[in-house]
């Protein structure tokens, strides 16, 4: 499903910095507008959480779904730029 929107340099440029096995070439290839919106809304942590929540669950009902690719991309890059959603911040103690 390719979008009428390219991927932005920038969005690129950061991707790259992730490694080979990190790069999203599936969300890339079919979703660039989300590609380029997780890189723009990297520095705003909040913002970013709310927008990975809003792809990884639908709570509007209905929704086709990500390619299972894109679904596995859209999570690691949560887990990378966002850290183990678990952690210490949301109330877990390390000992």
């Amino acid at each position: 499903m390719a979008e009428n929107v390219e991927l932005s340099v920038d969005a690129d440029s950061y991707f790259r910095t992730l490694g080979g096995k990190d790069y999203p070439q599936a969300l890339v290839d079919g979703y660039p507008r989300i590609a380029n919106t997780i890189v723009e809304l990297r520095e705003e942590r909040a913002k970013l959480t709310q927008y990975f929540d809003s792809l990884l669950n639908d709570t509007r009902g209905g929704r086709q779904g990500f390619p299972f690719s894109v679904l596995m991309e859209l999570q690691n890059l949560r887990d990378l730029m966002l850290g183990n959603v678990f952690g210490p911040e949301d109330g877990a103690h390390w000992v």
